[in-house]
């Protein structure tokens, strides 16, 4: 009987695990979305905060998101009709310039003729590099769709975040509420703390992002390169994937050079790349971000390689903050409720 019922009891925790996974995967997208809303929130707060002092929370709030909103329309007029136009030019010209990388790699193939296996790398890379252009073009022909889905999202996400904001302290205290008195007080630092680093995070990701952006679009437009506008915009969006951004943006932006200037001006691009890169590494986030974020350099790359893996791009840019709230969690609850609880098994083993 005891044996059955643990079979019975066994098959419902099961069937309910797998049905809990089910949700959590069915509603994945939205929960994304409410973690963006988060995000966006909290880089927010600190503003709201200081307007709250002299008018109230709830004008506050709508006085800043509406700023924001003011702010992103006016990027929007400013930058979208010229991205829009360099990325038709692209589409409508990546036939030509998968002939030139072919083209250009040929010219490599002819310097290292002497060497086989560097000659049969050339080549490959030749070959590979063409391919991959033209394979670009059909997902850039969705790009109205893709277009009209980040707009629905955007004003989904910052609905969702104006939200979170009116009902974010309401919220605090109901969960506070449900906690046991003598642990309200770590819980509440512990939202306060992962507040901070979220929203001192979402804040360096977008002054780091502008610097990059801004100094390789400088950078490219000064050599004579097309599509500047847009490949500093990709280099500013990538560079929100810590430590990995590079990785991802380098090869698109060298191979556009490649592609329409050459081998001197891809060198030439690479070298400017490899230096903003080292400066921002070295220079710019340790100011930006300083001890706010608080994550060390392998939690970072193991966050981003698993958001990565589990969740592609979006996974990647979100990793990191994910990775942040909960080493608060971590080490300000769960770790100590583990001591504790040890401490409590060893006391008790050496009274009896």
């Amino acid at each position: 009987m005891n044996s059955l019922r643990g079979w019975v009891i066994a098959a419902v925790v099961f069937a309910g695990a797998f049905l809990v996974w089910n949700v959590l995967a069915g509603s994945l997208s939205a929960l994304l979305l409410l973690f963006m809303a988060v995000l966006l929130s909290a880089g927010l707060r600190p503003i709201v905060d200081r307007m709250h002092k002299r008018m109230p929370f709830g004008v506050a709030v709508g006085v800043a998101f509406g700023v924001l909103m003011v702010v992103i329309a006016l990027i929007g007029f400013v930058l979208v009709q010229p991205l829009g136009a360099e990325l038709v030019k692209l589409i409508q010209a990546i036939p030509s310039y998968a002939s030139s990388l072919q083209q250009q790699f040929g010219v490599l193939q002819r310097y290292l003729k002497e060497d086989q296996m560097a000659r049969q790398l050339a080549s490959v890379f030749a070959t590979s590099a063409g391919t991959a252009v033209s394979a670009i073009g059909p997902y850039i022909l969705g790009g109205p769709r893709l277009v009209a889905t980040l707009i629905g999202d955007t004003l989904l996400i910052v609905l969702l975040a104006i939200g979170w904001t009116l009902s974010e302290d309401e919220l605090a205290r109901f969960v506070l509420g449900l906690i046991a008195p003598r642990a309200r007080g770590d819980w509440q630092d512990t939202f306060a703390d992962i507040h901070l680093r979220l929203s001192a995070y979402v804040q360096g990701v977008v002054l780091n992002g502008t610097i990059v952006g801004v100094v390789m679009c400088a950078s490219l437009a000064v050599l004579g390169v097309p599509y500047a506008l847009l490949l500093g915009f990709i280099a500013a969006i990538f560079q929100a994937i810590p430590m990995l951004g590079a990785v991802l943006s380098g090869p698109i932006i060298l191979i556009v050079v490649l592609a329409t200037n050459g081998w001197e001006k891809m060198l030439i691009a690479l070298a400017i790349f490899v230096v903003v890169q080292m400066i921002d590494q070295n220079v710019l986030s340790p100011v930006i971000f300083g001890q706010s974020v608080r994550l060390s350099f392998l939690l970072i790359i193991l966050a981003t390689v698993i958001g990565g893996t589990l969740l592609g791009i979006t996974g990647a840019f979100l990793a990191v903050p994910a990775a942040a709230a909960l080493q608060v969690l971590v080490v300000r609850i769960i770790a100590p409720a583990i001591s504790r609880a040890n401490g409590a098994g060893t006391s008790g083993d050496a009274s009896k």
